[in-house]
């Protein structure tokens, strides 16, 4: 592990306060930091996480400054240096203004998260990763906003293994990863289909719902379902030994070779 491939968060309070963080906003910071370190670390190692991040230092005084040191989980590879790249190369198209179009919306979303409180109940919040330094701004904010902007709605479905799933504080928000197209879709659920969404974990499914375009995307980013379709697993699904003797008479009295020698004479 390099020491370089720890993440800094500065945090700074508001004037009238000091310059001291109020407790929710610091809560707020980290837990989308959190939110965003996880999301490339599940990306780093083919969607299951393999890292854990300890704080390694952290100062009080204004402003609050958090050091966390990445440490691979036990018997899984050292991601580290991969999440700090991939958070370089987030923040250099944030920083040059380069087409966000191809960034999972989720992780902007996170970023955002941590941008918006600026001025609002922050001062500011910075982030330092190896020799980079990403200022979480007003306008870093602005630019993920006009990236997340919804640019097409449409009814349709979509066909993925759903994975994950939040059901914390009512999110209500699963995950779905198709075959071909994007990585993973965010589908938002309601209350009502809490028990499909549920027993559908793990499982192939074609959900329904308002599928939402951000501009020039070729693949939906994000599904208000409607109606959760959860396939059998291929264990309870029959085998041609299973199929045999079915329909004993489906060819009536003709010979199976008959009925198919019929069949083909019915093409010309």
């Amino acid at each position: 592990m390099a020491d370089d491939d720890r993440i800094t968060l500065i945090i700074e309070g508001l004037p009238e306060d000091n310059g001291q963080v109020r407790l929710g906003a610091f809560m707020n910071q980290l837990q989308k930091l959190n939110a965003t370190i996880t999301k490339l670390d599940r990306e780093a190692n083919a969607g299951k996480q393999a890292t854990v991040y300890k704080i390694a230092e952290l100062s009080y005084a204004s402003p609050v400054r958090v050091v966390l040191e990445p440490q691979a989980l036990p018997k899984l590879p050292y991601v580290g240096h991969a999440i700090v790249e991939s958070l370089g190369r987030v923040s250099h198209a944030l920083e040059n203004g380069d087409d966000l179009s191809g960034l999972d919306a989720d992780l902007l979303d996170d970023i955002r998260g941590l941008a918006k409180p600026v001025g609002k109940s922050v001062a500011n919040v910075t982030l330092l990763f190896n020799d980079h330094r990403l200022d979480l701004t007003p306008k870093i904010a602005s630019k993920v906003d006009a990236a997340l902007a919804v640019d097409e709605e449409c009814v349709g479905a979509i066909e993925g293994m759903l994975e994950q799933i939040n059901l914390h504080d009512g999110a209500n928000v699963f995950y779905v990863y198709p075959e071909i197209g994007p990585r993973k879709i965010s589908c938002s659920f309601p209350s009502a289909l809490y028990d499909d969404a549920v027993s559908a974990v793990g499982r192939k499914v074609e959900v329904y719902g308002t599928l939402h375009y951000r501009s020039g995307a070729t693949y939906p980013h994000q599904v208000q379902v409607t109606q959760i379709e959860a396939f059998p697993p291929e264990s309870e699904l029959p085998d041609w030994d299973d199929v045999r003797g079915m329909a004993p008479d489906a060819t009536g009295e003709l010979s199976s070779e008959a009925f198919i020698r019929e069949l083909r004479d019915g093409w010309y």
